[in-house]
């Protein structure tokens, strides 16, 4: 009997016998929960002023703020809205220079949540430079600035002092293959979370978020 075993072991492809250890392997751990999923740690979770840095951008909320306009600047929001203004020290930690333009740059790393209106896919209508209102600036290598980043909310739906959770995106870094070419940062994914208090600054100072 064991020659007879041993005969017809000898004709059973090697890859039929590993596959077949392999099968025992996974039942027996399934049996003991070996393929539940495993933990999903929490994302950070950061204050005022604390960066997040990903492959691209190194990202810290300062602050945010209700305001009626920028009149100065020529900023006025629809009849009934107020801008819900996000401002974040942004620096690019590539090697090369990095846009702020939604769908290609930094204006897809920051995103309020639970405000209706605004989801995952809502860019910001602007993006500046806090200081002399630059709109859409690229930003330079290892060069931290200031940026504003605003949306127009209906006026009833945030108030002075309501927390607001801010998801922070990171990027997904791609060199192009033979169909597509160059190097690329997209399918952005949330990466950590910032919660702040709103301040209504009214009709704002000067025209400024300040």
């Amino acid at each position: 009997m064991m020659v007879r075993a041993r005969a017809l072991s000898n004709r059973i492809p090697t890859k039929w016998l590993f596959t077949g250890v392999a099968g025992i392997a996974l039942a027996i751990s399934a049996a003991f929960g070996g393929l539940a999923d495993a933990p999903v740690p929490p994302l950070p979770t950061l204050k005022a002023g604390e960066a997040f840095t990903g492959v691209q951008l190194s990202i810290a909320i300062d602050r945010v703020v209700l305001i009626d306009a920028f009149p100065e600047q020529f900023i006025e929001p629809a009849e009934g809205y107020r801008l819900l203004v996000v401002v974040a020290t942004v620096e690019n930690v590539w090697d090369r220079p990095v846009s702020t333009l939604s769908g290609v740059g930094a204006a897809d790393n920051i995103r309020p949540r639970g405000i209706k209106g605004i989801d995952a896919d809502t860019p910001p209508a602007r993006v500046d430079v806090l200081s002399d209102a630059t709109s859409s600036p690229t930003l330079q290598s290892g060069v931290p600035i200031e940026l504003a980043y605003m949306w127009e909310v209906p006026e009833d739906v945030l108030a002075d002092g309501d927390e607001l959770q801010l998801d922070i995106y990171d990027k997904v870094y791609a060199v192009g293959s033979f169909v597509t070419y160059g190097e690329r940062f997209g399918d952005p994914f949330v990466a950590a979370v910032a919660t702040l208090g709103i301040e209504d600054v009214g009709a704002g100072n000067s025209g400024t978020a300040e």
